[in-house]
C-alpha cells in the first residue's frame, strides 16, 4: 500500500488519483456531511433533491447521510495508509450503494434532478476511488 503511505519521499511518485483524488474525496465528503447535518435543507436544494418534507423526516435522513459522509471524510485524513485504503474501499461500496438507491428513488417518483445532484457525484467518488485503490497495487 506504498503509494497511500506518507513519505516525502513517495509523494512526487503518487498517482494523480492518489495525490489529487483521494483529498477531493475526502474535503466532499466532508463538505457534504457537514452541510446535511447541519442544514438539510440547504444540502436538499445542493444535491437536486427538491424541497424537504415538512414534518423532519427529510431532516432526519440527511443528517443520517450527513454523519455517515463526515466520519468517512475525516477518516481519509488518517495518517495511516492502510486505515485510508479501507475507508476508500467503505467509500466505494457505499457510494455504489448510493448510485443504485437514487436509481431506485427515480424509479418510484424522486426528481430525475437526483441523479445528477446524488448519482453523479456519488459514481464520481467511486471511480476516484476505484482508480487511487488500483494505483496501489
Amino acid at each position: 500500500m506504498a503509494s497511500l503511505a506518507s513519505s516525502q519521499n513517495y509523494e512526487a511518485s503518487q498517482s494523480n488519483a492518489v495525490r489529487f483524488g483521494v483529498p477531493f474525496i475526502s474535503y466532499g465528503r466532508m463538505f457534504a456531511g457537514a452541510l446535511s447535518w447541519v442544514s438539510p435543507t440547504a444540502s436538499s436544494r445542493v444535491f437536486l433533491l427538491g424541497r424537504d418534507a415538512a414534518d423532519g423526516r427529510t431532516g432526519l435522513l440527511a443528517r443520517l447521510f450527513g454523519i455517515r459522509d463526515l466520519a468517512l471524510g475525516l477518516a481519509l485524513q488518517h495518517p495511516s495508509a492502510d486505515v485510508r485504503k479501507l475507508v476508500l474501499q467503505a467509500g466505494v461500496a457505499i457510494d455504489t450503494a448510493d448510485v443504485a438507491a437514487t436509481l431506485l428513488a427515480v424509479r418510484s417518483g424522486a426528481p430525475k434532478s437526483a441523479l445528477l445532484g446524488v448519482a453523479g457525484g456519488a459514481a464520481l467518488f467511486v471511480g476516484i476511488g476505484l482508480t487511487a485503490l488500483a494505483s496501489n497495487r
